[in-house]
């Protein structure tokens, strides 16, 4: 019998296989690969020593009008906290700064939970995606926010090397549903809607000095009902297996990228497009965050666009599907 276009599958799209137990490798020390599973062990108690030890948590969550996110950063000689929150077009952010990192905890498990406490302002980020936000962001005004989440996918682990001979090991989870509320000052709760999705991302690694990335997730559903989840990026985890997958109703596959910028080069900061063999999605901004800080030991300059991608992603059998998905892109230079 011939098989149809639409009946017709790609192995190169299939899901992604199981996260060995254990992180340790007898070759390399530790395991390399793309892999579905969650894992609590101590990446950098297994990777290669040389080069400063880096961890983070950023969690975010959108209904495709509003949007917020928080992040916890620990870079050994400094700790970074920030928040941020997206009201249709109007975006407002919180930013920390800790010397040694005080006051903020990262958990040493990729599949762990973060948070940052300081006088009058706290984040809590748990392992699964949910979050809480209570930070001051001018005017008298605070940020507040709990989100919670619904229903988990299984996220996708990537232990790569780096180009300048670094190794970075992140745990990244995209599409799951979530419930919650966002606050602006004494206004009322905006909740998150129905169609609300979250994304997160867990890094711990010894990252090349000078680090480079691009970077698109979010979540959202298919024209169908199913849930879907992106992440894709070039840069920091391309040396090996790379780090694009797409959840279908909380399973990863792999996914192919063959573009991932902005639709004019010279503009940043507008519509980006994302894009594989027979697929692309457009991405349109609706908020911004942005800096460029240069400190004795650290410069960290980077755009990250929020707002909405449409278009069509590859199914599990490498099928164009029609998608809609809230969340972000990002350009990022570090040196650190």
């Amino acid at each position: 019998m011939t098989r149809t276009a639409l009946d017709r599958t790609d192995d190169r799209y299939g899901p992604l296989p199981p996260l060995p137990a254990g992180l340790d490798d007898p070759a390399t020390g530790i395991v390399r690969g793309l892999f579905a599973g969650r894992s609590d062990a101590d990446p950098l108690a297994f990777g290669p020593r040389h080069g400063r030890a880096r961890r983070w948590r950023y969690l975010a969550a959108s209904d495709g009008d509003t949007a917020v996110g928080a992040a916890v950063v620990d870079l050994g000689v400094v700790g970074i906290a920030f928040a941020w929150a997206q009201f249709g077009a109007r975006t407002v952010t919180w930013e920390r700064r800790a010397p040694l990192g005080r006051g903020l905890t990262v958990g040493r498990g990729l599949d762990t939970a973060a948070s940052s406490r300081s006088p009058g302002a706290r984040l809590q980020l748990d392992a699964d995606g949910g979050f809480r936000v209570d930070v001051p962001v001018g005017d008298g005004r605070r940020l507040t926010a709990d989100v919670r989440t619904a229903e988990d996918v299984t996220p996708a682990v990537a232990i790569t090397r780096t180009p300048e001979g670094g190794w970075n090991a992140t745990q990244k989870a995209a599409g799951y549903p979530v419930a919650g509320w966002v606050r602006l000052g004494d206004q009322t709760r905006t909740p998150l809607g129905t169609a609300a999705s979250g994304w997160r991302d867990a890094t711990a690694g010894r990252q090349d000095r000078v680090t480079t990335w691009r970077w698109a997730a979010g979540g959202g559903r298919s024209e169908d009902g199913r849930h879907v989840g992106l992440n894709a990026g070039t840069g920091m985890n391309e040396a090996g297996e790379g780090e694009c997958v797409v959840w279908w109703d909380g399973v990863p596959h792999r996914l192919i990228v063959e573009r991932l910028g902005p639709e004019d080069e010279w503009d940043p900061i507008g519509d980006w497009v994302v894009a594989g063999p027979g697929w692309t999605l457009w991405f349109e901004p609706r908020g911004l965050r942005a800096k460029d800080e240069r400190l004795p030991l650290i410069t960290s300059r980077y755009v990250q666009p929020i707002g909405r991608f449409r278009g069509t992603l590859p199914d599990p059998g490498g099928q164009p599907v029609e998608v809609a998905l809230a969340g972000v892109t990002e350009n990022h230079l570090a040196v650190w």
